[in-house]
């Protein structure tokens, strides 16, 4: 069998070091101690397929009531656990992959593809020397667990000081042994610290202790009896630490296929939106290159002596030209980042230069533009950016009133917010845009785009305000609410 690409070829001994540890441990089984070798062996290979998964994206498990029970019989049995788990292991593995085949219980991460190997079915091959490296690390962090046991023993330490300083030795081996195969200990507990936080690889040695320690208590009470009972006890202690896992697993499951679909959505409407946007750009900006091919058809077929006509001509395709560049003017305005440059500015300045900005369209459309003198406030804005959002209120106000009609700006300060209202005298919103009217390309208008008001409403917000409308008799007011330094959100 070809050695695993997971497993360090520097460290390929560490494949078959199980066997020599298991020989080691061999002189000091005791023949008339078979008893407790056999109770031992079973109850380990019937705790081996009771494991917990760890982590979603990565093959991240832990074999709690095998690491708990067969920590605690290496206090018992001294040297001879070495032999023991090693059988224990192979009798175990049998039972999962009965219990695989049987359907009862599914064999997971590397024993699953141990146990499709050992079916004849399809597996990886990597997986094979790397549940022999991990068999090994095992058998390792025993014989650490003996030595620290014997100094302890030699300087006649208890029982809770012997567990804490020898479990303390096993973890301090984990964290120098050779990091080799899909998941080498040290990478399987910083998983631990990632998915479940960076106390819980501490929580759960200190869990292995005291979980230790009542198993010893156990057999030292009540014997063979006793240590069984107790092994057993954890499996409890497993099925509750398992289904909080499973939970927390499936949970994490359910929000990465959420992620995925926000994201998949997120995706296609942004294609939507560009084809969207795309399409109506093309069908103004083509409108318009039609209006002025069919003006400069005219124009060529013009009389050299009627300088009238042709004077008309050029200022209809003047006209179109302005039409088309507004059009793309309003598209790369719509595009442009959010970002602001805050300084003071007197509001009442500000809504004035808007104000003089708009009134040559007003005029040109015959409405008139009435600005109630704004109050004496200053505020943290970018002057640009608000000018072009309330710009577009104007704009809109402006196209949406009849000629003659009035189209008024009022500024008021209240509970140390600021309200500037754009009020016309139209017709009103459409019911058929209401619900979407702050929605890109959502218009009326047979020469607009519907960009105006969704770049009005992402200026103010960037601002920290809010744009909202409201029905007025006649027409529609629009409400741009900005908050003053110090002042909490509208309600």
């Amino acid at each position: 069998m070809p050695v695993s690409s997971t497993v360090d070829p520097r460290a390929f001994w560490l494949r078959w070091l199980h066997l020599p540890l298991a020989l080691l441990g061999l002189p000091w089984l005791e023949l008339d101690q078979w008893p407790r070798y056999l109770l031992v062996v079973s109850l380990l290979a019937l705790e081996w397929p009771f494991c917990i998964r760890l982590t979603l994206d990565a093959d991240v498990y832990m074999y709690m009531p095998v690491m708990w029970t067969s920590a605690a019989a290496a206090y018992g049995l001294g040297p001879a656990i070495l032999p023991v788990f090693w059988m224990a292991s192979l009798l175990g593995f049998a039972l999962i992959v009965a219990l695989d085949g049987a359907g009862l219980v599914r064999a997971e991460g590397v024993a699953a593809e141990s146990a499709r190997r050992w079916r004849g079915q399809r597996f990886d091959a990597d997986t094979v020397a790397d549940g022999d490296v991990r068999h090994s690390l095992n058998m390792m962090e025993h014989a650490v667990r003996l030595t620290a046991i014997g100094a302890c023993r030699l300087a006649s330490l208890g029982l809770l000081p012997t567990v804490v300083v020898a479990e303390g030795a096993v973890l301090a081996w984990r964290q120098l042994a050779p990091r080799t195969g899909w998941f080498p200990p040290t990478r399987t507990w910083s998983k631990i610290a990632e998915t479940l936080g960076p106390d819980m690889p501490l929580a759960t040695v200190l869990l292995h202790v005291v979980i230790v320690c009542f198993i010893l208590l156990a057999s030292r009470a009540a014997g063979p009896a006793g240590f069984a009972a107790a092994s057993l006890s954890t499996l409890t202690l497993h099925a509750i630490l398992k289904r909080l896992s499973d939970t927390r697993i499936e949970s994490e499951r359910r929000r990465a296929e959420l992620l995925a679909t926000q994201e998949e959505l997120e995706r296609r409407q942004r294609l939507a939106t560009i084809g969207q946007t795309a399409a109506t750009v093309f069908h103004q900006v083509g409108r318009h290159h039609g209006a002025i091919g069919m003006y400069a058809h005219l124009l060529g077929r013009a009389a050299a002596d009627d300088p009238a006509t042709v004077r008309a001509h050029a200022a209809r395709i003047q006209t179109s030209v302005a039409d088309a560049n507004r059009v793309i003017d309003e598209l790369l305005r719509f595009g442009r980042d959010r970002e602001l440059n805050l300084y003071p500015q007197a509001l009442a300045e500000v809504v004035a230069e808007c104000a003089d900005d708009c009134r040559p369209r007003a005029d040109a459309a015959g409405v008139r533009l009435r600005v109630v003198p704004a109050p004496d406030v200053t505020l943290p804005l970018d002057k640009h950016k608000l000018r072009q959002a309330i710009g577009n209120l104007l704009d809109n106000a402006v196209a949406a009133s009849p000629p003659g009609a009035p189209v008024e700006v009022t500024t008021a300060v209240e509970n140390g917010w600021v309200h500037i209202v754009v009020r016309d005298h139209g017709p009103g919103v459409a019911p058929a845009i209401r619900d979407r009217l702050f929605t890109p390309f959502a218009t009326t208008k047979p020469d607009g785009i519907g960009l105006g008001l969704v770049l009005a409403r992402d200026l103010v917000e960037a601002h920290g305000g809010t744009l909202d409308w409201r029905p007025a008799e006649p027409g529609t007011a629009f409400v741009v609410t900005l908050p003053r330094p110090g002042t909490a959100e509208p309600a």
